[in-house]
């Protein structure tokens, strides 16, 4: 699918320049929910000072994460996609979203499987097995199923801990509950894993400098690499 192999929205469309979005400001990580935050465009309305409006996305922070590009007074309405590490099983979803329901065709990924459902207002009215997933790898710092075509740094979903908890459950980098908080305090592109050595090859052998930086891309988010100059580097 086409919504697989693109950002869920463009920031900067000119869609959002119209009438309807006029008092639409930026917010970031303002609470949305039980456990949730929402970062984007949002105004004001009786359901809060934060409602999104416009562009953005949803996180809860157990691990999942639902991008829109449209939400109209707090609600879904448009085409995007979900995401979800909750329970430790990765999926994720895109489709499109009428008044908050889902509608029309989804596409799910889940178990190396892609499969297509079709929903009427929110109910699922069929499911089938569509083929292998060859597009998504799994982001090695938050768990996350991404699209590496996707990944770009212009929308950064990847969210996790500069640090590990200690003993006592606490992350240093925030003092944030591994219990009460284990999405991130740090946002970036998602990372994926680092390929395996080639089979026979022991220490002492040459490392070029670009693979040394290659390397670096990918562990390092792409705002400290950029001026290293890495291949394939990309500023914020």
């Amino acid at each position: 699918m086409r919504q697989m192999r693109c950002q869920p929205y463009e920031r900067f469309d000119k869609f959002y320049e119209g009438e309807e979005f006029a008092d639409a400001l930026f917010t970031e990580l303002v609470p949305w929910g039980k456990d949730q935050t929402f970062t984007g465009l949002t105004h004001g309305t009786p359901k809060g000072a934060h409602t999104p409006h416009g562009w953005g996305f949803l996180e809860h922070h157990e691990g999942f994460m639902q991008a829109c590009s449209v939400w109209l007074d707090g609600v879904a309405d448009g085409p995007g996609m979900w995401a979800s590490t909750m329970n430790g099983v990765e999926q994720c979803g895109y489709g499109t979203w009428v008044q908050g329901k889902r509608h029309g065709y989804f596409a799910l990924v889940k178990e190396g499987g892609t499969y297509i459902e079709e929903y009427e207002t929110g109910e699922l009215k069929r499911r089938i097995k569509w083929r292998k997933d060859k597009l998504h790898t799994k982001c090695s710092r938050c768990g996350m199923l991404f699209v590496p075509l996707a990944n770009t740094a212009e929308e950064k979903f990847c969210r996790y801990h500069i640090s590990k908890p200690d003993y006592d459950g606490r992350y240093p980098c925030c003092g944030a509950l591994h219990a009460v908080n284990p999405r991130g305090c740090a946002t970036s592109m998602h990372v994926e894993p680092l390929p395996d050595p080639p089979k026979g090859r022991r220490g002492g052998g040459r490392v070029s400098v670009f693979s040394f930086l290659d390397a670096l891309c990918v562990l390092v988010p792409a705002c400290f690499v950029s001026a290293m100059g890495c291949k394939g580097a990309r500023n914020p």
